[in-house]
């Protein structure tokens, strides 16, 4: 027996119950590949029965509208006000029933739901929000420097007069960066001559 395959694109759900035995409709089917389809609406509502579809990929079933190439059966089925697609690949078959139309239904409503869902937005960016070298009240603003070097790459940033300048000749100095990652703040230091390491 030929597996059958199913996959949802599109469905439209309400609150309703389908109910087990319910009757199906097919409300549009399309047999081909690329650019090639052919309308098999009419043969596929032929092959319900009842409250059932089974029906394979076949071109002894359905015209064939692009020979030499891979084609897909795509079906769109509704039961009660439940709407849903379905498709398989060529050789294939598909099997509908107003339970299965319910089911994919569902998840793609879900699916739907979680796309638009508004998302949290974190910032994983590193972000320098000061930075100073000196000693009590003799520092430098070098936040423009620091924010120059994490641009171009470089997280290890040496606290030196070479880089800095001296802001206090003759007294041990400190580098001190203020920095935002992941929405989460944190400083760090740094003696003369030594260097940090920024995340």
């Amino acid at each position: 027996m030929k597996r059958a395959m199913f996959l949802t694109a599109l469905a439209l759900v309400s609150g309703s119950v389908v109910l087990a035995g319910e009757k199906i409709e097919i409300i549009k089917a399309e047999y081909g590949a690329q650019d090639k389809w052919g309308d098999v609406t009419t043969v596929v509502q032929s092959k319900v029965t009842g409250d059932s579809l089974k029906i394979a990929a076949d071109n002894n079933i359905l015209d064939d509208p692009a020979p030499g190439l891979g084609k897909v059966l795509k079906v769109t089925a509704k039961a009660g006000d439940k709407q849903a697609d379905f498709k398989c690949n060529e050789g294939e078959s598909i099997e509908i029933n107003a339970e299965k139309i319910a089911a994919v239904a569902k998840a793609a409503a879900l699916k739907a739901a979680a796309s638009t869902a508004p998302k949290v937005k974190t910032d994983t960016r590193l972000v320098i929000i000061s930075a100073e070298y000196g000693a009590d009240d003799k520092k430098a603003d070098v936040a423009e420097k620091v924010r120059n070097m994490v641009a171009n790459g470089t997280k290890k940033i040496p606290a030196t007069n070479e880089l800095f300048g001296d802001p206090a000749e003759g007294v041990g100095k400190v580098l001190t960066i203020k920095y935002k990652l992941d929405g989460k703040e944190a400083t760090v230091t740094a003696g003369e001559n030594e260097s940090l390491d920024l995340p």
